[in-house]
């Protein structure tokens, strides 16, 4: 060691001075892959779950606006849970077969199941379950649907819902 010491003494004043430089640079070098690298990659690393979580939660809170308020959710609950008609104002089966009269094909009110066989052309099939199900009857649980001539022969069987 004395050695090497005499012979950095020997050089001159600039050469100890790159020396010095030198070993300060492969120091900070050493010190930077050792300690601050390590810590430089977990911080970037961090940044990155951060941005995740960020995106994250925007998504939620567009999720979340989308969503009905919770008053106008008790409101069409509250609608819902109110009785729409009242039993005298029910329509029978008898005044909708009647107000379809030019429709009617077949009816059998006597059978178990009753039995309604209606032409119908589509835009009057979907309010036909409509107001069945304003009738003390069910909506019928079952239907038969054949398409001839452009018109819909339709066949109803209206069974209570206990029936088998």
């Amino acid at each position: 060691m004395n050695e090497f010491l005499q012979r950095w003494l020997m050089l001159t004043l600039p050469l100890r001075m790159v020396w010095l430089l030198m070993l300060s640079l492969l120091l900070f070098a050493l010190t930077w892959i050792v300690l601050l690298r390590p810590q430089q990659q977990m911080h970037e690393a961090q940044v990155r779950q951060l941005e995740q979580m960020l995106q994250q939660q925007q998504q939620r809170l567009k999720q979340l606006a989308s969503l009905p308020a919770i008053d106008a959710l008790q409101i069409e609950i509250s609608q819902l849970q109110q009785p729409t008609k009242d039993a005298g104002n029910q329509q029978t089966l008898e005044r909708i077969v009647a107000a379809r009269g030019s429709q009617l094909e077949a009816w059998h009110p006597d059978s178990q199941p009753q039995q309604l066989q209606l032409r119908l052309i589509w835009p009057q099939f979907l309010p036909l379950f409509s107001e069945l199900a304003n009738t003390r009857l069910p909506v019928p649980q079952r239907f038969q649907l054949h398409a001839e001539q452009g018109v819909l022969n339709t066949q109803l069987w209206l069974e209570s819902d206990d029936a088998e």
